[in-house]
């Protein structure tokens, strides 16, 4: 056989393997995704490296393992054949994008442009035939964002390699070659993390010469809110001394005690990336977002996890985060502890029929109006909090002040009473019933709006909880952006009447039965007071609830005096004295409520964490139900969910144990863990493997159900 024959057949046999280790690009909008991997021909037990590459349109970027305080990172979730095992998908030294959306409002975030290759490290089991294939297949997630918008990326892809009795390389091995040579080298040199006035100062002793020579030093941090995000932190180094110093974070009001963050020395052509931590953090991986159990940090690394810690829905963004908002907003009035109000609003538009669009529309605005007010109200009050350094910070927190619990319960029985004829306000706080095109019928609406923020706070609805996590950390202009949103949302269903106003029609016609409805809605506000009074169960002591108990009795006798005594059947000087000895009635009531309210029980000196890693300790599973007696969604999540046989019975039989979170009260234990998941409420739910070396699941906010629950047991095994 001639040399030349020799060769083709030589060149014919390389074929079949360099054809199997080819993937189809996939393509989803801005972003092309395709799997390669540095051999065309495997091994039996001889890892290789998988890459995950993107070609990126001009003006776009994905991200990075941090992308910064709204962005997500890449993510590559692997159906390997049996006995196949895969590392963790890595991300190269990045690069930092700022983006400026006007209005105050501006993004920054770490990622990639172009073309970026995630290596990932694959081991195959060493019982493979040499001549088999094998096929690797995955979904690969990502966000994409140019300067005015981003979008979620997906991508389902597969890459085939030969089985050989040694390895070959493919065409792209050089290509991950250098994206290895990008991954950031772990320094062993701790940090020191200091905080100096307005700066963060971070130091290091390095050996001389473990940095290249006259090379541009920047440092991008792997976890948020310590470096204001917008300023370029300084590098220096002085003999062995390596000096990090960058404006800190608005929100920081103490070094942390564990840090990390990747140095880059940028050189002619080249990126190196060298990892420092300070307080054993090592980098996170990234946090996968879902609305089914994902994998995420636990313990110290759970510090350091990515922001957001929870999914953002509709790819992040401002768009997203204001459409989740709004959707959410929607998704409340449904929610249970809004109902009272909802459908008292209603039957206020039962008095409409007949009346001119413009009068419709009139009261939809006054009734949205009063929503917004409040929810900017609430917003005010938060950014006053998180402007002095306050870390209680969040949706539906207020309800663990005894006091402002005491202040609800007057609120529902003095509407209540109204509801029931005992006395009116106004034509009636709730216009039902009463003239609805005078002044109070407005003022009826707008407190009806009013009333509703109030209810909807102990309630959560799928979409809120990312959204307002990420409100809670944005600029007060964005804040504000987003709880106007959720307002409008609450808002929303109201407006069909205001734009199909022969929807009235098809409601019963107004009359008598009104009144019968009107007092039959005072009863679910005294349920709502039923409810409250088991938060107050337990915030106070028992002596702490029969005070708080004997003020809202006299709010009810000031409420009978004026409805006996102040009617304008009597004179204005009876009237009078009817309303003062009202007034001083209620304001003694006020002041019973004052002094029950510091009879707080005993603050936990447990330690959730502990309690925790007791239990994983000892072996077991720990299933963890963050929740609080006044979060209505979390009864609801415990009942229809948790508390069912087919989920109890699987904590049995597969060695979970079962661990109550209450947050009705502060509990700076349990506040600690729900931050490090960047969590700013309830309800919330992990379940911890027994095996410390592996992180919890988590599970999307909002409603639970009994399936999310055993799917996430199943991934234990």
């Amino acid at each position: 056989m001639t040399p030349l024959r020799l060769s083709l057949l030589a060149l014919a046999s390389l074929i079949p393997a360099i054809a199997g280790a080819q993937s189809t690009p996939v393509r989803d909008k801005n972003v092309e995704a395709r799997l390669i991997a540095s051999v065309s021909t495997i091994q039996p037990g001889v890892p290789f490296t998988l890459g995950l590459q993107f070609t990126i349109d001009p003006t776009w970027h994905t991200y990075w393992a941090n992308p910064g305080e709204t962005g997500i990172p890449t993510s590559l979730k692997l159906e390997l054949p049996e006995g196949f095992s895969a590392g963790e998908l890595q991300f190269p030294v990045p690069k930092k994008f700022i983006t400026d959306y006007g209005f105050g409002v501006r993004e920054a975030g770490y990622g990639y442009d172009t073309m970026v290759i995630h290596p990932m490290t694959i081991t195959p089991p060493a019982n493979l035939t040499p001549g088999q294939s094998i096929t690797l297949s995955g979904k690969a997630g990502w966000l994409m964002c140019d300067p005015n918008t981003c979008i979620p990326g997906k991508a389902d892809l597969s890459i085939t390699l030969a089985v050989g009795a040694s390895a070959a390389p493919a065409p792209e091995a050089t290509a991950i070659t250098s994206a290895l040579a990008k991954l950031p080298k772990a320094v062993a040199a701790p940090l020191n993390v200091a905080l100096e006035g307005t700066n963060v100062v971070l130091t290091a002793t390095i050996p001389a010469g473990s940095l290249p020579e006259g090379a541009k030093l920047v440092f991008h941090p792997l976890k948020n809110e310590v470096f204001d995000a917008f300023a370029d932190a300084t590098v220096s180094v002085a003999g062995e001394t390596l000096t990090i110093t960058g404006a800190k974070h608005e929100s920081l009001t103490a070094a942390p005690d564990s840090f990390s963050g990747v140095l880059v020395a940028e050189a002619t052509g080249s990126k190196l990336g060298f990892e420092l931590s300070a307080g054993g953090s090592a980098t996170s991986g990234p946090v996968t977002p879902g609305t089914t159990p994902e994998e995420t940090p636990s313990g110290e690394a759970a510090a350091d996890a990515v922001a957001p810690a929870e999914a953002l829905p509709f790819g992040g963004g401002i768009l997203g985060i204001l459409l989740a908002a709004f959707l959410g907003g929607i998704i409340l009035n449904i929610m249970p502890c809004v109902f009272p109000v909802i459908s008292l609003k209603v039957m206020s538009f039962v008095g409409l029929a007949g009346e001119d669009r413009r009068k419709v529309l009139a009261h939809s605005l006054v009734f949205a109006l009063g929503i917004l007010v409040f929810f900017w109200l609430l917003t005010i009050a938060m950014l006053v909090l998180r402007g002095v350094g306050g870390d209680d910070i969040g949706w539906g927190v207020q309800l663990r002040y005894p006091g402002f619990v005491i202040g609800l319960i007057f609120v529902m029985v003095i509407v209540a009473l109204s509801l029931f004829g005992v006395f009116e306000i106004g034509a009636s706080m709730t216009a039902v019933g009463g003239d609805l095109a005078n002044k109070s019928g407005y003022a009826g609406s707008f407190w009806s709006g009013a009333l509703a923020v109030l209810l909807a706070t102990p309630c959560t609805a799928p979409l809120m909880a990312p959204a307002i996590g990420f409100a809670l950390a944005a600029p007060a202009p964005l804040m504000f952006l987003v709880f106007t949103c959720l307002g409008l949302g609450l808002a929303a269903p109201y407006f069909i009447f205001a734009i199909f106003p022969k929807l009235l029609d098809k409601m019963p016609a107004p009359g008598a039965w009104m009144e019968t409805f009107k007092q039959l809605m005072g009863f679910p506000m005294l349920a709502v007071v039923v409810w409250l009074t088991g938060v107050l169960s337990k915030q106070l002591d028992v002596a702490g609830l029969q005070w708080a108990l004997t003020s809202v009795l006299f709010v009810a006798i000031a409420g009978w005096i004026i409805g006996r005594f102040a009617g304008y059947d009597r004179s204005t000087a009876a009237r009078n004295k009817a309303r003062l000895a009202a007034a001083l009635v209620f304001l003694f009531a006020v002041g019973i409520a004052w002094n029950a309210s510091g009879k707080s029980v005993a603050p936990s000196t447990i330690d959730i964490a502990q309690v925790i890693a007791g239990h994983r300790a000892e072996g077991k599973h720990v299933f963890v139900d963050f929740t609080a007696e006044w979060c209505i969604t979390c009864k609801v999540n415990k009942r229809v969910a948790i508390n069912t046989a087919v989920v109890k019975d699987a904590f049995k039989a597969n060695n979970v144990e079962f661990v109550t979170a209450d947050w009705t009260n502060e509990d700076p234990s349990i506040t600690k863990v729900l931050a490090e998941y960047g969590r700013s409420g309830v309800p919330f739910y992990l379940l911890y493997p027994a095996d410390t070396s592996k992180p919890p699941l988590r599970f999307g906010d909002g409603i639970l159900t009994s399936g999310a629950i055993l799917e996430a047991i199943e991934k234990l095994k």
